[in-house]
């Protein structure tokens, strides 16, 4: 009975030894297997050689051996068609992205919300900008939702979201101090700008929208039911006014009292994009067709046609009226609005770009989910690749 039981044990043993051993083979010629078919791909993106080849292997590719070469491969591709820079993102927290970046006035700079922080970049290295460490970090459970730069760079105003309200904060650029905040209760605060003057700033959420003068506190506020872009504009008396994009509607408000001054209904069964930065332009699309208006006139500028996917975001370049459009296949197009036509075009992400916005150099900032990445305008405007 014994010997029984000890051959037993010993068969058992050997069994799984045999089993353990079979798995750990299976495992090592599958990972082989994956480096060999990875190695063929790599092969196959060099020996391709474009822009589109690059993305397609980087779009496979997790922390594989020849990511970083790819990405260099295709940044000396998309150079030639106008790239300045992509934004690092080495530095970035686990499972955190790069949102809502804007240029700073003077376009040396990108500030971006990072998770519940603030990070800047400099627009033509693609490198961080370190700053007073954990200065720019959200307080609590409040997370930002939107930033905007004073126009004399010293500020940073921010919308940000909390459990029970939103707030209105302003900060110190350089240090990240907190010159001013303002509770916005029932509501997170999901878009902010400056005024020309630098006093206010406007602000929007779900609900209300209304103007904020941080120096003294003063809080004005309104309701453009669906509002989802604002900006300010000044009338030919130098007066600002707030504008705020709803549906079909265009309002002006005064900026002193948050009094309508003028309300537009638009001829147009497209839906809402957004308004440019400067407030001049606002943007419809529907699929591939992009259609401007004038804020002011009410009246059409452009119907820009023939994209290559839909339409996700456009803007305006102030110097000279060209127009950024990205779409949900990655491609990134400039117009010139004096003629129509189209003047370049990059397949610049794998993927939706997200987010796109321009600076008053001659630059624009496209975000995907695979890089944000920094463009000149002039050198784009030469290009004809997709």
């Amino acid at each position: 009975m014994n010997a029984l039981l000890s051959f037993i044990q010993k068969l058992l043993i050997g069994l799984f030894a045999f089993g353990f051993g079979l798995l750990v083979l299976v495992g090592l010629f599958r990972c082989q297997g994956e480096e060999g078919g990875g190695e063929d791909a790599w092969k196959q993106a060099k020996a391709q050689d474009s822009i589109e080849g690059y993305l397609n292997y980087l779009r496979d590719c997790q922390s594989c051996p020849h990511e970083e070469d790819a990405e260099k491969a295709l940044d000396r591709l998309q150079r030639e068609h106008g790239l300045v820079a992509r934004l690092e993102r080495r530095h970035l927290p686990v499972r955190a992205g790069i949102a809502s970046p804007v240029f700073s006035p003077d376009g040396r700079e990108i500030l971006s919300v990072v998770g519940t922080q603030l990070y800047f970049w400099n627009s033509t290295t693609g490198q961080r900008v370190v700053r007073a460490k954990g200065d720019f970090q959200a307080m609590g459970r409040r997370s930002f939702e939107a930033v905007a730069y004073s126009p004399d760079a010293r500020a940073i105003a921010a919308g940000m979201s909390d459990a029970e309200s939103g707030y209105l904060v302003l900060l110190d650029s350089k240090t990240g101090e907190v010159l001013s905040e303002h509770a916005v209760e029932w509501y997170d605060v999901k878009a902010v700008a400056f005024s020309p003057a630098g006093g206010s700033v406007g602000w929007i959420t779900h609900g209300p929208t209304g103007i904020w003068e941080p120096s003294t506190g003063k809080i004005l506020r309104a309701t453009h039911e669906g509002a989802n872009s604002l900006a300010f504009v000044r009338r030919d008396d130098g007066k600002a006014l707030l504008v705020t994009a709803s549906g079909r509607d265009v309002w002006f408000w005064d900026a002193a009292s948050m009094e309508i001054v003028k309300q537009s209904q638009l001829n147009t069964e497209r839906a809402l994009l957004g308004l440019s930065q400067d407030g001049l332009l606002v943007g419809f699309r529907e699929g591939p067709i992009l259609e401007l208006w004038d804020t002011r006139l009410g009246t059409p500028v452009a119907t820009l046609p023939d994209h290559d996917g839909d339409i996700t975001g456009f803007c305006r370049d102030e110097r000279k009226g060209w127009i950024a459009v990205g779409t949900n296949n990655g491609n990134l197009y400039l117009w010139n609005l004096a003629d129509d036509q189209k003047l370049g075009s990059i397949l610049a992400h794998d993927g939706p770009i997200v987010q796109i916005a321009c600076s008053k150099q001659g630059r624009v900032i496209t975000n995907g989910w695979d890089a944000t990445k920094v463009w000149d305008l002039e050198k784009l405007r030469f290009s004809t690749q997709k």
